[in-house]
């Protein structure tokens, strides 16, 4: 077993429950206080942490409460590299936030009470039963292997996280089913699951490759979606490749359109011209066989 990381010991002494935000992996999937990977309600929490993060939640889907006594932890917790940055924080703790959570860590363990321990035991007892039953929803979404010409993605993720090793990384740029290599590849370790960070499309293949290249030893997965694979620029992104003996394994989720151009507008306009003509000017070419991208670099690739 690995020691426990400061996030851990904080949340194991405390019994909090952790949201990890989609982009990188930070705490262990198995790990009883994980929460999943989007707060959908967050009028219940009294007290929270925003540790080095840039987007918690997406506030037109997630309700919180004003009420709620909000602490950020970041290395830059102005976020000066973002234009706006609007996310409630009652109080903000610039610096490292290992240190400041062993810090924390340190500090609960001095001053908790047998009544604090009592109450944080409950809490871990809840959160293991939320745990297992969405685990179980997870496992249910994979089952479907779906049907000729149109299969699962949850099934094909699940399927990935079965064959690849707990050290290998999986880059996922799958955008509007970036949810599901998150939920269906279970990564026990932090680092190895890199998803878009940002609001650009095309990033995955440098990050892939730049991944292989400083860790020629692991397994890199790279999954994306068909309107992302373009602006990835695939052929060079191949022909470095092949170029550079960087092999990495590229997974594209087809849905012959711009699922998120098409769902921007929706929210925007949810009753415009575009949703009464149905044009949403996303609509990408069917059946197109990516894999001869591939071949033409000398690799193996297999279109379905």
């Amino acid at each position: 077993m690995q020691p426990l990381r400061p996030r851990s010991k904080a949340c194991r002494r405390a019994g909090i429950r952790v949201i990890d935000f989609l982009t990188f992996t930070n705490i262990g999937r198995s790990f009883p206080h994980f929460g999943g990977f989007q707060a959908d309600d967050l009028v219940n929490v009294d007290i929270g942490l925003l540790v080095d993060v840039d987007v918690p939640w997406i506030p037109v889907a997630t309700r919180d409460d004003p009420t709620t006594f909000w602490a950020q932890i970041d290395v830059d917790v102005l976020k000066s590299g973002s234009p706006m940055w609007s996310f409630p924080a009652n109080l903000r703790i610039q610096g490292k936030s290992s240190r400041i959570l062993t810090q924390l860590t340190d500090a609960i363990k001095k001053s908790a009470t047998p009544d604090f321990h009592a109450a944080a035991r409950k809490r871990v007892e809840k959160l293991t039963a939320e745990q297992k039953e969405r685990l179980q929803r997870i496992a249910a979404l994979a089952a479907d292997k779906g049907r000729v010409g149109e299969i699962n993605p949850h099934y094909v993720c699940a399927e990935i996280g079965r064959a690849i090793e707990a050290d290998d990384i999986v880059v996922n740029e799958a955008v509007t089913r970036q949810s599901i290599p998150n939920m269906q590849i279970s990564r026990p370790k932090p680092g190895t699951m890199i998803s878009n960070a940002g609001g650009g499309l095309g990033a995955s293949a440098g990050t892939a490759l730049g991944v292989k290249l400083a860790l020629p030893d692991r397994c890199v997965v790279q999954i994306v979606g068909d309107g992302s694979f373009y602006f990835n620029n695939p052929t060079a992104m191949y022909a470095l490749s092949k170029q550079y003996a960087l092999p990495i394994f590229t997974v594209v989720l087809d849905n012959s359109g711009w699922a998120a151009v098409k769902g921007a507008t929706l929210r925007v306009y949810p009753e415009g011209q575009a949703k009464t003509k149905n044009l949403f000017q996303a609509i990408l070419p069917a059946d197109m066989d990516f894999s001869k991208v591939v071949e033409a670099a000398g690799g193996m690739a297999s279109g379905s």
